[in-house]
């Protein structure tokens, strides 16, 4: 296995340690992982997305598709890579399925974070096939019928019906990834429910993007959403 220690070494001192976490998926040891979005396109207008930004200033989302070729490289030098776009939704990059068989057969593994519902459910069944040991995270705010109400343009109760479906592909279990905001925050019971019908694990993410006290998306309930103190202090899950 490559040692990429003395790379991460001389690119870290380089970045902040902000992008410490936001870019390697562990920051010790030998052969540390690393996060990667793979193009430029989401599907999806999430209102708190950095994509408004970029919208908010008519310029337009940097990046492209990165290829089969670029990956042989990464995966010379990763064995863990987090597939969770700041600007892309990784299901939208054109060569994925083949990215993904390229890491099955490099024996590299990682996780997938996935929002966006405009793929068909066949090309899902393709995706989850070819690297069946990949772990998947499916963003759902929500019951699936709500989550649309920050997921815009994201059909919650489809992306539900292809997050079962993958359990019958995939040999990892996958994971729903529930953002509370004030809209859902009564339903989180619920959700849990579901999810333990159907053998799903659960992970509530607490959010801090928050533009003032009173806004609209963030729960009433205060302890369902955090500001920056808060999340050293507590650990939870930031989005």
């Amino acid at each position: 296995m490559y040692n990429n220690e003395k790379f991460i070494n001389k690119i870290k001192p380089q970045l902040s340690s902000f992008f410490h976490q936001q870019f390697f998926t562990r920051d010790v040891g030998e052969n540390p992982g690393v996060n990667v979005d793979l193009s430029a396109r989401c599907g999806l207008e999430c209102p708190r997305c950095q994509r408004q930004t970029y919208y908010a200033n008519n310029k337009d989302i940097p990046g492209h598709d990165l290829t089969v070729d670029d990956f042989i490289k990464i995966t010379d030098m990763f064995k863990t890579i987090n597939f969770c776009g700041q600007l892309s939704d990784p299901v939208h990059n054109k060569y994925f399925i083949d990215i993904l068989k390229l890491c099955k057969m490099k024996n590299v593994g990682g996780t997938i974070h996935n929002a966006s519902s405009l793929k068909s459910k066949e090309w899902y069944i393709k995706a989850f096939q070819a690297h069946p040991y990949m772990r998947w995270v499916f963003g759902i705010d929500g019951l699936p019928k709500d989550s649309c109400l920050y997921r815009i343009n994201q059909d919650g109760e489809k992306l539900f019906d292809i997050m079962i479906e993958s359990k019958k592909h995939l040999k990892t279990t996958p994971w729903w990834q529930y953002i509370i905001f004030r809209y859902n925050e009564n339903d989180i019971d619920e959700a849990r429910k579901l999810a333990k019908k159907n053998g799903i694990n659960f992970n509530l993410t607490y959010s801090s993007k928050w533009f003032s006290e009173d806004d609209l998306l963030r729960p009433i309930n205060k302890d369902y959403s955090i500001w920056s103190g808060q999340y050293e202090r507590k650990g939870y899950d930031k989005i």
